[in-house]
């Protein structure tokens, strides 16, 4: 049909729609796959004629000269003001000039409009686990607006957009397919690689080659426990989601070095007795959905949390997280200082992987080793679960190593010259001082468990009591409690500053202004041992002490 209509329009027997003449086709027709773009372009025209009322006996009206499809989006951004749309690395276009293509009725230009689908079916189409949203990703970025307001978005529209930014030379100069594609292949890079940077136990783009030199200090902010699904069970996370959300829209002002999110990015299990893969697998959805508005100029760096792999960890389990997020254990460089990243579950229950956690440890004596010769500036630890809380001869429990792993890596670390140890898992702040290391200790990002007894009594318990360390309400997902953490490496060494998320600073700069520590602030110790076992979700005659550990630990 295509070609009969082409051949009569080239002709003039009968009047074709301006595009099957066009001579800006990047292919001819006998390309199947090409041709097969080109009907599905026809049949969303027909249908939104339809759609719009038009009635079927006029057919072939619709084809012929309904086919001059303008711009047409879903999502209603009739109502967002200038200021909603902002500047981020990778926006191309604004609210003046998306108001200009609706209003305008202007024609997308078809060959675009099929050269973006194409590359959709080559790029995307197989390689991610939702493609709906990468359509509602692009239209985001493009335009420098938060995913949520693209919600609904329709591969077609996103279709036309692009089409049409490329038709403006706003996806970069020379041949619009061309610069569409180039502009497309960062967006990918963006949408999801960027998750899974961390390869071959190092950092794409954070290599010592690349960062191995001091240039004279930065900061970089500290998300520790996400963990959507927390608060409520895995039934619904809309307060932890709006958290994080509100963590991030800090982060794009603030423009730190980077982003360290410290583990525990979901609470469903994602295997084991307890596991519901089908929670954690739209857990893990929401939050590459959030991330995905981190300005893609601030790379995110993963550290494996006890949620994302498994309490005790399976190979399989293993291999499901470095498919999401990358390496479970690696080493870095920014601006001349080292950064080690460790899978601290090895040091909590490896039974499982005894292989995989040997593996670390061999990496991590080589890696230590090496830094005598390469000397970087600073050298900083990373980990989920911290080493210790109070003490390094603190007795085991749930939020701490076992005691050999840990003291054989500490000395390490001491050996090495490290003065700085990051972590998280305890939904509170903690910190202690060691020889000169400092293991700090940081609070959720999203849902902080009200503690009301010291970390280093918590910490070290098998199990907590939360019926006398858990004050009402138990769990807070809300912006004075819920933030993060900002931290300043400088030639002396490094500072960092807790933050609500409804204190946060203007500036990196600023936050380090006053000489005062900031912190959630302390919540009055009350008993309510019915009101805390019913919000934790616990039953009577359960192992209370198992079921209150799965959902807040």
């Amino acid at each position: 049909i295509l070609l009969r209509l082409r051949e009569q329009g080239s002709t003039g027997s009968f009047g074709a729609p301006w595009w099957l003449t066009s001579t800006n086709w990047p292919r001819t027709f006998t390309d199947m796959e090409h041709l097969g773009k080109v009907s599905s372009f026809i049949c969303d025209c027909i249908a939104a004629a339809q759609f719009n009322g038009r009635n079927r006996s006029r057919a072939r009206a619709i084809t012929m000269a309904s086919l001059d499809r303008t711009l047409r989006l879903s999502a209603d951004f009739s109502k967002l003001l200038p200021e909603d749309f902002n500047h981020k690395e990778g926006v191309v276009a604004n609210a003046a000039w998306l108001n200009s293509a609706i209003s305008s009725g202007r024609r997308v230009p078809v060959h675009l409009w099929v050269s973006y689908r194409e590359w959709v079916d080559d790029v995307i189409d197989g390689q991610v686990e939702h493609e709906e949203h990468w359509h509602q990703y692009v239209v985001a970025r493009a335009l420098g607006l938060p995913i949520a307001y693209t919600d609904g978005v329709k591969p077609g529209e996103a279709a036309d957009l692009l089409a049409l930014l490329a038709e403006d030379r706003l996806l970069g100069p020379g041949d619009a397919a061309i610069a569409m594609e180039d502009w497309l292949g960062k967006s990918r890079e963006a949408f999801d690689l960027r998750f899974r940077k961390a390869t071959h136990r190092t950092f794409d783009g954070l290599t010592q080659s690349e960062e191995g030199t001091w240039d004279g200090g930065f900061y970089f902010v500290q998300f520790a426990d996400p963990q959507l699904g927390m608060l409520h069970g895995d039934k619904s996370w809309e307060e932890e989601r709006a958290m994080l959300n509100l963590a991030i829209q800090h982060v794009n002002r603030l423009k730190p070095r980077f982003l360290l999110i410290s583990g525990d990015l979901t609470n469903a299990w994602p295997c084991g007795p307890q596991a519901n893969a089908e929670a954690a697998a739209k857990q893990v959805r929401s939050v590459k959905q959030a991330l995905r508005d981190v300005d893609s100029s601030i790379p995110i760096v993963m550290v494996p949390g006890n949620h994302d792999i498994g309490q005790v960890p399976s190979p399989a389990e293993l291999d499901l997280y470095t498919s999401r997020w990358g390496d479970d254990y690696f080493s870095f460089w920014v601006g001349g200082v080292y950064f080690m990243v460790l899978n601290s579950q090895f040091y909590m229950d490896g039974s499982l992987t005894q292989a995989q956690k040997e593996a670390q440890d061999d990496w991590l004596e080589k890696e230590f080793q090496s830094l005598k010769t390469s000397r970087p500036k600073h050298i900083v630890i990373l980990s989920h679960v911290p080493p210790f809380v109070k003490a390094p001869s603190e007795t085991q429990g749930w939020a701490n190593w076992e005691r050999d792993p840990r003291d054989r890596i500490v000395k390490l670390a001491l050996e090495a010259g490290a003065r700085l140890w990051l972590n998280g898992h305890y939904h509170g702040n903690a910190s202690t001082t060691v020889d000169g290391l400092e293991v700090i200790t940081t609070s959720s990002v999203c849902t902080v468990i009200n503690w009301t007894e010291e970390p280093g009594v918590v910490a070290t318990s098998n199990r907590p009591d939360f019926e006398k360390c858990v004050g009402m309400p138990p769990l807070l997902a809300e912006v004075h409690h819920s933030g993060f953490r900002i931290v300043k490496i400088d030639e002396n060494g490094h500072r960092h500053r807790w933050f609500v998320l409804a204190d946060v600073p203007d500036s990196l700069r600023e936050a380090f202004e006053q000489d005062v520590e900031f912190s959630s602030p302390r919540r009055k110790k009350k008993r309510a041992t019915k009101a805390v076992t019913d919000r934790l979700g616990l039953e009577e005659g359960l192992n209370e002490e198992e079921v209150a550990f799965g959902k807040l630990a």
